[in-house]
């Protein structure tokens, strides 16, 4: 490595470093609702510190850091205004910034500091951080688990293209499960593709709520059955095509073995399962997205990233048999499954 790689490393690590600072500011500023404050008018900092119960020295602070971070301006009278850029943060915006900020910064940040806990235990450092199980941070009453599924929901929104392409052929009139999947707001271009599809989402009763209300705002409720209920215990027998999308990666090897079990027993002469995830390369360097969230699962739920070998090893176990796999465009893989 000559010398001016080696800085560029360094530089590099040094932005990493500093981007706390950001990150914080933009988690405090969404966590207290200010763009949305802001983009319905201008306010000066006492206005805002007496609507929210703040002081009003710290916020004007934090104000002029927004300002810094090009999200709000400072205007003669000393109001603050938000800048059109930052109407991607406000309530109703198809953006998902502003669920990330609270999701990445209020739920991930703490677990993945203490990750120190994970590599003496071997257990995940959500609990240990937060003082909550994954379970208790996605259950009926969290605030938590709603923000979550509503940033994954809109990045499946905005970026659904790879999910039609990992499905690969579809019989007319298939239905066609998300399988503990959150929303499975996937699911709204595959239907907007064929009108003869229907769709099931299998999740959690909380999850389901608010699924129904989205599905029912984009026009699918009606080509869409809401079941609720509990992978790793049961999977309903009413599908043509099962989707496991980014969830065994969130088990661990016994969890993803009765998930995949219990699929099994659900499949009936003819239906298929598609899992979608990003697999472990053998070489770091070639995916450092799969690293990355294989350490993200190793901190927050116990599970990993799986290589291609141990995902069809699970898949043989559960007595189920590999029909292929391929890459799709967005680095993720689909594999194919079928009952023996």
């Amino acid at each position: 490595m000559d010398e001016t790689e080696q800085r560029e490393i360094e530089e590099r690590l040094k932005d990493r470093i500093a981007a706390y600072h950001e990150a914080a500011l933009l988690f405090t500023a969404v966590t207290a609702g200010l763009p949305d404050l802001l983009k319905a008018e201008p306010r000066n900092p006492e206005a805002l510190a007496s609507d929210l119960g703040l002081e009003a020295g710290p916020l004007r602070r934090l104000l002029r850091g927004l300002v810094a971070m090009r999200l709000c301006e400072e205007l003669d009278d000393g109001r603050f205004a938000l800048t059109p850029a930052a109407e991607c943060l406000t309530h109703g915006s198809p953006s998902n910034l502003s669920e990330k900020a609270f999701v990445v910064v209020g739920q991930y940040w703490m677990p993945w500091m203490s990750m120190m806990y994970s590599l003496r235990t071997g257990e995940p450092s959500l609990p240990f951080a937060l003082n909550k199980t994954a379970a208790d941070w996605r259950g009926a009453k969290s605030d938590e688990g709603r923000f979550l599924f509503r940033y994954v929901a809109k990045e499946e929104l905005a970026n659904p293209g790879s999910m039609h392409e990992a499905l690969g052929d579809v019989a007319e009139g298939a239905v066609i499960a998300s399988v503990g999947g959150g929303y499975g707001a996937w699911l709204a271009d595959v239907l907007e593709r064929d009108p003869s599809l229907k769709g099931i989402v299998y999740d959690a009763p909380p999850v389901l709520d608010d699924a129904m209300r989205l599905f029912d705002v984009l026009g699918f409720a009606d080509r869409i059955e809401f079941l609720p209920g509990d992978a790793r215990e049961e999977v309903p027998a009413v599908a043509d095509i099962y989707v496991l999308k980014s969830v065994l990666q969130r088990h661990d090897d016994t969890d993803a073995a009765a998930v995949l079990e219990n699929c099994r027993r659900a499949m009936t002469p003819g239906a298929r399962l598609v899992i979608y995830e990003r697999l472990m390369p053998e070489d770091a360097s070639a995916d450092p997205e799969a690293i990355m969230t294989d350490l993200h699962m190793m901190a927050i739920t116990g599970g990993k990233t799986r290589t291609l070998a141990e995902m069809e090893a699970l898949i043989a176990g559960a007595g189920l048999s590999g029909a292929g796999h391929r890459k799709t465009a967005d680095g993720m893989t689909a594999i194919d499954v079928r009952t023996p």
